[in-house]
């Protein structure tokens, strides 16, 4: 499947890192999402009922990734990708980057981990 629809720069306020003190306070991560899906119907038609539906997308990975509090940026990649592939039946697979400054990296600008799954 060669159609993909991109959600850039999802700002998330998310409580994560390794040690406590730094997941004591929210931070902000910015989570990229390739959504793989065929938008040959939706297009045709110009009917959004067709797509997927990128507002309901939003709303689930800033839900996900604002609950709780984690580690590692690889466990809210991961369960961001599952959520939407649960949620939404027309994404045969999600590509998922998340990015943060890191609080204990004062030297470098970001950190990013980027996973893709499929159903």
């Amino acid at each position: 499947m060669a159609d993909r629809v991109w959600l850039l720069g999802v700002e998330c306020r998310v409580k994560i890192g390794v040690p406590p003190t730094e997941r004591r306070r929210r931070q902000r991560v910015l989570v990229d999402l390739g959504l793989e899906t065929e938008t040959r119907a939706a297009a045709a038609r110009d009917d959004f009922r067709a797509a997927v539906d990128y507002r309901a997308v939003e709303t689930l990975v800033r839900a996900e990734a604002e609950a709780g509090e984690r580690a590692l940026l690889e466990t809210l990649a991961e369960r961001l990708a599952a959520a939407v592939l649960k949620a939404q039946p027309r994404v045969a697979a999600a590509t998922v980057r998340v990015r943060k400054t890191p609080a204990v990296m004062p030297r470098t600008r970001e950190v990013a981990v980027e996973i893709r799954r499929t159903r």
